[in-house]
Order: C-alpha cells, then sequence, then structure tokens
C-alpha cells in the first residue's frame, strides 16, 4: 500500500524542549488515526480538537531551522498558535485530496 505523504511549514513554530520546530513531514490518515482522534476529542463533534488530534497523529517528523529533527510523539498541547494549526490542516485537506481522488498536475504523492 502507497501511502501519501506532504510537507509543509508551520509559520509560528512548535517549541519542543527548547527547539522551534518550523518545518514537518505528515502522511495520510489512517482509520485506527480517526478512531483514536475521535475518542481523545471526546467525539467528532468537536471539530476542532478530532482535527487537531487526527494532526498529531499524522505528523511523522518535524525540523528544525537548524536540521534538527523530531520524530515524536507529537500530542496536541504543541500546536499552540492557530496559525499552526490552520498548515496542519491544510496539509490534512491536501493529504484526503490525493488519498482520495484525482490528483491535480501539481500535487506529488510522497513530497
Amino acid at each position: 500500500m502507497q501511502t501519501f505523504t506532504t510537507t509543509g511549514t508551520f509559520p509560528r513554530g512548535i517549541e519542543i524542549a527548547g527547539t522551534t520546530y518550523t518545518q514537518f513531514t505528515m502522511r495520510e490518515a489512517f482509520l485506527e488515526d480517526l478512531i483514536d482522534a475521535a475518542a481523545d476529542a471526546g467525539g467528532t463533534e468537536n471539530g476542532l480538537a478530532f482535527y487537531a488530534e487526527q494532526a498529531v497523529r499524522q505528523l511523522t517528523e518535524a525540523t528544525s531551522a537548524d536540521g534538527q529533527r523530531f520524530a515524536g510523539p507529537f500530542v496536541r498541547k504543541m500546536i499552540k498558535t492557530r496559525a499552526d494549526f490552520l498548515a496542519l490542516r491544510d496539509a490534512q485537506l491536501l493529504l484526503d485530496q490525493m488519498g482520495n481522488g484525482e490528483q491535480s498536475s501539481n500535487e506529488t504523492p510522497g513530497t
């Protein structure tokens, strides 16, 4: 099975153990991610919490400006700003399109 991934930029950056990470890699959501995210968010009715829980499960890596890499685990509390959450949400939507529909000419699986 091919797993789709994409990369993105945290506009503000997430801080982990004193290091600010500004780039991320995210993979498509698996069914288990959706189930676990719904359980931790108290259901899917609270879309914001659900999508945030889902996003941290999809993150595979964060990279700092000086090349440090963090491969998780990621937790929702690491995402502090709306801008960073929206960057993750945009990546989720792109991955949904890549995995569920026809790709446009500028979408490349595995990038």
